[in-house]
């Protein structure tokens, strides 16, 4: 029995309650998996999971085990660093999630230059303006808009910043709102994503203001309260990043100016918070890197 290994196993077992999803992960058969575990358990001479119909559970003894596993295999891998382990041996698949808008402004021209560097590995984005469970999609990093749940282990990128844009023909027929207060005479195209609050709040001057919004047109996905806005549904308030070739282009136009709609944190998460795969750790390191230079950058050119 290779040791290091079988602890590798049981503790992607436990992670994902489930030996399909895990032998994904780890890139071995379901069978393989099991019988790695299924030694680990002869060895120690204890039962750690508890198998039923619909899900593995962890045993008393399983999650005293597994505190101990995690903290083995951090100090394995800090070892291999430590002695110049090289990053060209990064390799396998990592499934980032992403807003569809993030993805495509932020992400697919970065990724490719990741993946240039490190040949033998294999990036997936997988893209949903919602927030879906990281285990249950089987993503090992994700870019979450708005404030983070308490599941998620992550580091804040920067704020992403909004504006509140309506299209010309919108504008002529129902006129250009002055200040927040305005638009409560206005159609406002409501973003329902759970993580980003739905109010629109306003810096300006004098303080901060937030606006309840409402409107006949609301959804979950970023990119239909754009083509909403296109069509002349109404006004929006989104992420800079998703208006900019219709603000280029005069199909879009800003209002409000004045008053600057509140930004959205940004961060980047993935689930575990003792053991992270090499190959998982290059991908976060470099898109952490990568995407607070763009977003600062970002946010000075606002500024100025």
């Amino acid at each position: 029995m290779n040791l290091l290994e079988s602890l590798r196993a049981f503790m992607r077992v436990a992670e994902y309650g489930n030996f399909s999803r895990a032998a994904k992960q780890i890139g071995v058969t379901q069978s393989n998996l099991s019988k790695q575990v299924a030694a680990l358990e002869e060895h120690l001479d204890v039962r750690l999971l508890s198998r039923t119909t619909r899900r593995l559970k962890l045993t008393a003894e399983g999650v005293t085990y597994l505190r101990y596993a995690r903290r083995i295999l951090d100090y394995v891998e800090e070892a291999e660093g430590q002695v110049g382990r090289s990053k060209s041996t990064a390799s396998g698949l990592v499934r980032v999630g992403s807003p569809y808008a993030f993805a495509q402004r932020h992400l697919v021209e970065r990724v490719g230059r990741l993946l240039d560097r490190y040949p033998r590995m294999k990036i997936e984005i997988a893209v949903s303006d919602l927030t879906p469970s990281l285990i249950e999609q089987e993503i090992d990093i994700a870019v979450r808009l708005g404030e983070l749940s308490g599941d998620l282990v992550g580091k804040r990128i920067g704020t992403a910043s909004r504006v509140a844009v309506a299209s010309p023909g919108y504008l002529k027929r129902c006129g250009t709102p002055k200040t927040p207060d305005d638009l409560a005479r206005h159609e406002c195209l409501v973003f329902t994503n759970p993580t980003i609050d739905r109010g629109w709040t306003f810096d300006w001057p004098d303080g901060r203001t937030t606006i309840n919004v409402s409107g006949s047109f609301r959804s979950n996905s970023a990119q239909l309260i754009k083509e909403a806005c296109l069509a002349g549904r109404g006004i929006a308030v989104m992420p800079e990043w998703l208006f900019d070739q219709p603000l280029r282009s005069g199909e879009l136009v800003r209002v409000l100016r004045k008053f600057e709609p509140q930004g959205i944190p940004v961060s980047l998460v993935h689930t575990s918070r003792r053991y992270v795969p090499f190959k998982t750790r290059v991908v976060f390191d470099f898109l952490f890197a990568e995407l607070r230079k763009e977003l600062n950058r970002a946010a000075v050119e606002a500024a100025g």
